[in-house]
């Protein structure tokens, strides 16, 4: 035997007026999206070279045979902190929070300045992980205030 229910109101066929528990929906801006987008994409570069500087792989020799690192083991764990930083503020970003706005910020001058470091050893990779930086400080700057006020 098959069991029937009745319609629930605000289903499907129901009109926005009639559904309960209704809210306005507000677009994100495109620049938002782009910039949690550029977040995970650097976010999995920082999550690479951490697992890279675990292994002690030699593209931290620059080219005259010096290391750019002493404590491979140190910045490796802060490679991860950083991607994990990255990981949570795109998350919240595309979710409507401030807080990954905050974080958005932060992950983006600490990678910058850590790519920086970086530019003796492999100076095309850290001058296009800053450019992406440089990008997704702009994407949050340019509608942050849209961003705060959610």
């Amino acid at each position: 035997m098959a069991q029937h229910s009745e319609p629930v109101s605000g289903g499907i066929g129901a009109s926005a007026d009639a559904s309960i528990g209704a809210r306005t929906v507000t677009r994100r801006p495109g620049m938002v999206t782009f910039a949690a987008v550029v977040i995970f994409i650097v976010a999995g570069l920082e999550a690479l070279t951490g697992l890279l500087a675990f292994m002690g792989t030699g593209w931290w020799v620059t080219s005259t045979g010096d290391l750019v690192y002493a404590n491979l083991m140190f910045w490796g764990i802060a490679d991860v902190i950083v991607a994990l930083i990255a990981l949570y503020a795109g998350i919240d970003l595309l979710r409507g929070g401030s807080f990954g706005l905050g974080m958005g910020y932060l992950f983006a001058v600490l990678a910058a300045i850590r790519w920086l470091l970086v530019i003796p050893a492999a100076p095309v990779l850290a001058v296009v992980v800053i450019a992406l930086c440089v990008m997704v400080i702009y994407g949050l700057t340019k509608y942050s205030d849209q961003l705060a006020s959610t």
